[in-house]
């Protein structure tokens, strides 16, 4: 009784272990995933795509003071286009925006679910070492008392005939 008390105290104060263990792992599953670089290269992306739309506007402004002063007339219709230019600027922005959050939305929803499962394989590993070990105690146990009193080995085989005669087939 003493080894199974000193076995689950063992159990209880492994907890630290185990969260060091899990927030190891952690860190290895988002190494691994390299989110950091898929961020990072998501967001040059970004800023690539926001200095093109930038170039493009500054662009698209000096070829209207170009055209402006070619003609003065056509001054309506080169707002008309500068304003299409930034709306449509604006909707690559926010295109994108959506792009980048539906993304880390989606590497985040596949941590959560990689964290999970590493968890259960924990539970599972932890029960099954668990089981092993109680099984081996037991074993070691029945083997000594019999061993000390070799009397109960023939109680034990009466017992267990008697069991079997109780049975009905």
């Amino acid at each position: 009784m003493s080894d199974l008390n000193s076995l689950w105290n063992l159990i209880l104060a492994s907890n630290t272990f185990n969260f060091i263990v899990l927030v190891v792992l952690l860190a290895i599953v988002m190494n691994k995933l390299k989110i950091s670089d898929a961020l990072t290269n998501l967001k040059e992306r970004v800023i690539a795509r926001l200095e093109a739309s930038r170039k493009a506007k500054s662009e698209a402004e000096i070829s209207l003071k170009d055209a402006a002063d070619k003609v003065k007339n056509l001054s309506q219709e080169v707002e008309d286009k500068l304003s299409l230019a930034k709306l449509q600027a604006d909707n690559v922005a926010d295109s994108i925006q959506n792009s980048v959050r539906r993304r880390v939305r989606q590497i985040t929803d596949n941590v959560d679910k990689v964290v999970e499962t590493e968890t259960k394989t924990l539970y599972t590993k932890l029960s099954d070492e668990t089981v092993k070990a109680s099984v081996a105690m037991a074993t070691n146990y029945i083997t000594r008392r019999l061993k000390e009193n070799p009397d109960l080995h023939n109680r034990y085989i009466d017992d267990g005939i008697k069991e079997l005669e109780k049975v009905v087939l």
